[in-house]
């Protein structure tokens, strides 16, 4: 069996020097100082994506260069497992699963650490050992038993576009609200397979994104003309509105004129709520109704980071295919 560790930068890459100064590795520095890669029952090589980046700086370019790398690698290797740094891991993830397309077919494991690799206590080293262990997994043909993009954090195993980065200070980084874990490391590596995604093989990659888009939380005492800024003169061509509770919206006189006139200029807005576990289905209270009149898309309980790597991907299709190709789940990211 062949794994591939794909190295973008993050803080589980950082080395500590002579003079104690932490450093991003290179490739060659991985089996110094996880020596226990040659105890799997695999070939694992390693890959660097360029110059590696605090994943603050990665974006929709670095996104489709992950993409192209895996798939290049696809045919040659049985599992992926990418490291990442874990301020837009959920970002990254999102990307992946829908850029990938059912068509991959191949296990993908993001994984970090909250302290890096080169620092005695590094959370790091399980984390990358275990989601080389995931990776690993067959069934009883020898097929993957994983065949979409995940995020391995802390013992647990999500799926990569139904998560969030909740913690900056503890182990268990990640939570996803609205989706349950795949599969947990303890004493035994358990996978939950009823809940896993199964793809449609046919289906191919994308890689078109129109990175044009806007985030607007809805807050109290906002002014029609802060939320028209980013609606109206912001030049976005595709707008996420952070929504209160199950999608509702304060009584403001003007705000259905404001989503009106933005969607009728052509900008695509779509709501995802501020709350992290969200209701999937519509609002029914009068006061998610100004938003439902507007005909701002749903999103079926996705998490914000995917709701907006979606929107770049949909804005890359014809108008006519946009509508329905957001309310259609690509990767198990809704409902």
């Amino acid at each position: 069996m062949k794994l591939l560790i794909l190295y973008t930068g993050g803080t589980i890459g950082m080395v500590t020097q002579r003079d104690g100064s932490l450093v991003p590795f290179h490739a060659e520095a991985l089996r110094a100082n996880v020596p226990d890669l040659t105890r799997l029952q695999a070939e694992v090589d390693c890959l660097s994506l360029g110059q590696p980046k605090d994943s603050s700086d990665l974006g929709p370019g670095d996104w489709r260069a992950m993409a192209d790398a895996l798939w290049v690698a696809r045919d040659e290797y049985d599992g992926f497992v990418v490291l990442h740094g874990t301020d837009t891991m959920a970002y990254s993830a999102s990307a992946l699963s829908f850029m990938l397309g059912g068509s991959f077919g191949k296990p993908v494991v993001l994984t970090g650490s909250q302290v890096p690799l080169g620092v005695l206590r590094s959370d790091g080293r399980d984390n990358l050992l275990t989601a080389l262990e995931i990776a690993m997994l067959r069934d009883e043909d020898g097929a993957p038993l994983l065949r979409e993009v995940t995020v391995f954090f802390e013992n647990r195993l999500f799926r990569g576009n139904r998560v969030y980065k909740n913690s900056a200070r503890q182990f268990d980084a990640f939570l996803s609200p609205n989706y349950p874990e795949l599969g947990r490391s303890g004493v035994e590596l358990v996978l939950h397979r009823e809940r896993l995604w199964q793809p449609d093989l046919g289906e191919g990659r994308r890689s078109a994104l129109n990175p044009n888009v806007a985030v607007a939380t809805l807050t109290p005492g906002m002014t029609e003309s802060a939320l028209g800024a980013t609606l109206l003169r912001s030049s976005a061509e595709g707008v996420i509105v952070q929504t209160l509770g199950s999608g509702n919206a304060p009584a403001w006189p003007w705000l259905a004129a404001v989503l009106d006139e933005a969607a009728a200029s052509g900008v695509r807005l779509a709501h995802v709520s501020q709350c992290r576990v969200a209701s999937q289905s519509p609002s029914n209270y009068a006061s998610g109704k100004v938003i439902q009149d507007a005909g701002v898309w749903e999103s079926g309980g996705m998490t914000l980071e995917a709701a907006v790597v979606k929107m770049m991907l949909v804005l890359a299709l014809r108008a006519e295919a946009q509508p329905g190709a957001w309310s259609t789940s690509w990767a198990g990211e809704r409902d």
